[in-house]
């Protein structure tokens, strides 16, 4: 059943690997020196942030790279101004470039600098369902928490047995899990929120009232 649940918002910024790389995607010869770029996310699950493993991008929009306070941010080209708005920065684009030139280009996991548990790299894939209706127009793919996401990474290489899945069966992570460990995933979307301001990595949260599913004999939400 569906009802109505209290969810902390969050966008979320990726670093990227690859500043050739990338100003090649969007036709520049390079970045300026010391000026970091960002892949740009927005959740509503906070909870599955520590078991990234890739992000997706539609290969059919038109994204941006937009110069801001907070370097350069990657976001869909029709969300720019209300993302702009959402983070409270001035930004003046500088660039676009098709979904598609992206694809395959490196960004570090949020919490990479943090702890050596995540010093990963997410991927990009091409995904059809990364859309600009909403948030960024970029998806953060968790595979195990999510069906589209599963089919996304698989279908682009990743073995089921590289898929990580922290979450155990009482709703909270391995006890060994880097810097959330034990914790129940609700308790610990405050913990996930602080570790990734003070990583220099959240640029906007807020708390939304929206339909989720809950289990029809409990009445509690639903972990997926």
């Amino acid at each position: 059943e569906y009802a109505d649940k209290k969810s902390d918002t969050l966008d979320v910024a990726f670093e990227s690997n690859d500043a050739a790389g990338l100003a090649k995607a969007f036709g520049l010869s390079a970045l300026p020196t010391g000026k970091s770029a960002f892949a740009v996310i927005w959740t509503t699950t906070a909870w599955t942030i520590p078991a990234n493993q890739a992000l997706n991008i539609n290969p059919h929009l038109s994204y941006a790279l937009v110069k801001t306070p907070r370097g350069y941010l990657i976001l869909a080209e029709s969300l720019v101004e209300k993302c702009l708005a959402r983070f409270k920065l001035e930004g003046e684009v500088v660039a676009t470039a098709r979904g598609q030139a992206l694809g395959g280009l490196h960004f570090k996991h949020p919490l990479y600098d943090v702890d050596a548990g995540y010093r990963r790299f997410s991927p990009v894939f091409l995904a059809d369902y990364a859309t600009d209706e909403d948030g960024t127009g970029i998806v953060h793919s968790s595979p195990a928490y999510g069906l589209d996401d599963f089919h996304s990474c698989v279908s682009h290489g990743m073995k089921v047995e590289d898929i990580l899945n922290p979450v155990q069966g009482n709703g909270s992570y391995a006890a060994d899990f880097p810097l959330f460990g034990g914790l129940n995933i609700w308790k610990a979307v405050p913990t996930i929120i602080d570790a990734l301001r003070d990583a220099g990595r959240l640029l906007a949260t807020q708390t939304i009232t929206h339909s989720y599913p809950h289990c029809w004999r409990h009445k509690t939400p639903v972990i997926y």
